[in-house]
């Protein structure tokens, strides 16, 4: 059995993978031991890699800076802190440059439930209308954090791969009916990743960032999860360790513009 670190660092292969479907012209590449992805944009948040196999360094960032820079110039790379030093001194030696540090959370057991936040409703998604409203939310919420809002907006914005039997999407849902807030877990097997946690601008203070994780957090559990991870903003930190999830390393965020 791999240890709990691995397994969470796998779950985020797993999701750079799969998320390639969400833009159209995108790119993969999983060789060498680098898995990486590319998106139409020529932004660090559309293109990145992470490291799969203990390959040497130098290779490692020639493979990957061969995927990332042969059709544009920026790029990001997530490198494990205490693991993928070896990586981070290259990169930086070849002026790549310290985006910031996120933490791999982890939660194993389902969270004990909580009520609506007055005046607002948390559902799961069930029509492409929900899933398009929460894509503009996770837009404007994304670009917050230095992301280009049309990015993030058009990967959420299809219904057809987040309303399936292994995707599921909440919403919270403001008295008025519009949606303000969003999640998405991404079921792999036996583990599943939270990524798009997202609330509007004119919502936040609200408290909605919880509730709409945690019910995609015990979704995945009722459907067979044994462990949710998820890679936490600045934002989200400090929720998500409330909530139950728990911190088991770091990655450094390089980039490259």
């Amino acid at each position: 059995m791999n240890s709990l670190v691995d397994q969470a660092h796998e779950n985020f292969l797993a999701m750079t993978r799969w998320s390639v479907r969400l833009d159209p012209a995108g790119q993969s590449l999983d060789q060498g031991g680098v898995v990486g992805l590319k998106g139409a944009l020529d932004w660090p948040s559309a293109r990145w890699v992470l490291r799969s196999e203990p390959t040497p360094p130098k290779e490692w960032v020639e493979t990957a800076s061969m995927f990332l820079f042969s059709d544009g110039k920026t790029g990001c790379a997530f490198v494990r802190i205490g693991t993928d030093d070896d990586l981070a001194a290259v990169l930086l030696e070849q002026g790549w440059a310290e985006f910031g540090t996120t933490p791999e959370m982890v939660c194993e057991a389902a969270l004990a439930p909580v009520s609506d936040p007055e005046g607002f409703r948390i559902r799961l998604a069930t029509t492409p209308d929900d899933v398009l409203a929460y894509a503009e939310v996770a837009g404007e919420a994304f670009a917050n954090l230095a992301m280009p809002a049309e990015s993030v907006r058009d990967a959420v914005a299809n219904p057809e791969h987040f309303l399936t039997p292994n995707a599921i999407v909440a919403v919270g849902e403001r008295g008025d009916g519009a949606i303000v807030a969003g999640a998405t877990a991404i079921m792999f097997s036996d583990k599943a990743y939270v990524g798009w946690v997202a609330v509007a601008n004119d919502a936040r203070g609200n408290g909605l960032g919880d509730p709409v994780t945690r019910l995609v957090t015990n979704e995945a559990f009722a459907r067979g999860a044994d462990l949710v991870t998820l890679e936490a903003s600045h934002f989200g930190e400090n929720t998500y360790a409330r909530m139950g999830y728990r911190e088991i390393y770091r990655y450094r965020i390089l980039i490259k513009i």
